[in-house]
């Protein structure tokens, strides 16, 4: 199965924001992880912990058994702090950047936002900056109808409904092949 557009976008913008990220951010850490090793618990008490070799009936001694020797048992400093990656938030999902888009448009009229339910979300991959959906009413105030969206090309732009209608949306702005790719059907334009 192939990952949809937005999903490409989302796992794009993901890898970016870790990439892009300052690296005093990734160094600094808030967790309580020592070297020290510890005193109680039962890591202090478990002979297996303790010495590894002990239960490897195999073991020769230290010096054979290499998971007894290597950096962190000749050397202690070795190990370096746990490094500890903070958790970005992550903003939401097209799907809900053109929900949100739809639901504050004027272009709904009168229908309550909240009686509304966006679905099949699509972003063309002709042009990204293009995106259709149907919107369902949920209170039956109207019929169905389709949403044509635009994205701004500016940093900080965002989802922009620019027609919403039961017919004809996007005919008359769209290239055929855009129109095609969103399956937005124009009864008087040729298709393709």
């Amino acid at each position: 199965m192939r990952p949809t557009v937005p999903q490409l976008l989302f796992a794009a913008t993901t890898v970016a924001a870790v990439i892009a990220m300052p690296t005093d951010a990734l160094t600094r850490s808030t967790s309580t992880l020592s070297n020290t090793p510890a005193t109680a618990g039962p890591a202090a008490t478990s002979p297996a912990a303790a010495n590894p070799a002990a239960t490897d009936s195999t073991a020769a001694g230290p010096a054979t058994n290499p998971t007894a020797a290597g950096p962190a048992a000749t050397d202690p400093t070795a190990a370096g702090p746990a490094a500890v990656t903070p958790i970005q938030q992550v903003g939401p999902s097209v799907n809900e950047q053109i929900a949100q888009a739809v639901r504050t448009s004027p272009l709904l009229g009168e229908v309550p936002p909240e009686h509304i339910e966006v679905a099949d979300v699509h972003v063309s991959t002709v042009d990204p900056t293009v995106a259709a959906a149907h919107v369902v009413p949920t209170g039956g105030e109207t019929d169905p109808a389709t949403a044509l969206l635009r994205h701004g090309s500016s940093q900080g732009s965002h989802w922009t409904l620019v027609e919403l209608g039961t017919a004809g949306v996007g005919c008359d702005t769209l290239s055929s092949a855009v129109r095609d790719d969103l399956g937005l059907v124009c009864e008087d334009q040729p298709v393709g």
